[in-house]
């Protein structure tokens, strides 16, 4: 009974989680989907890379905005998910 109350919260999910074997690759390293945020709309931006992965792009593109003369994006209108 269990089993099937959590397949039916997963097919109501408008983005449902990846299951484990698709989030780990060959090397055990668990990877995540970053998505932007950006009024009332939230965008896929990457898939497959690390949660540690994820922080140093956004530590990039804010870099490399600030070195170009832009206003570098809050960390907060990125989301990590699994």
């Amino acid at each position: 009974m269990k089993n099937q109350s959590d397949n039916h919260i997963r097919k109501n999910q408008v983005h449902p989680p990846l299951p484990k074997k698709k989030r780990v690759d060959v090397n055990g390293n668990d990877t995540r989907r970053m998505w932007l945020r950006d009024g009332k709309t939230t965008m896929p931006f990457v898939e497959g890379l690390t949660q540690n992965a994820c922080s140093m792009l956004i530590n990039s593109i804010n870099t490399t905005l600030i070195s170009l003369g832009g206003k570098p994006i809050d960390k907060k209108r990125f989301l990590i998910t699994k």
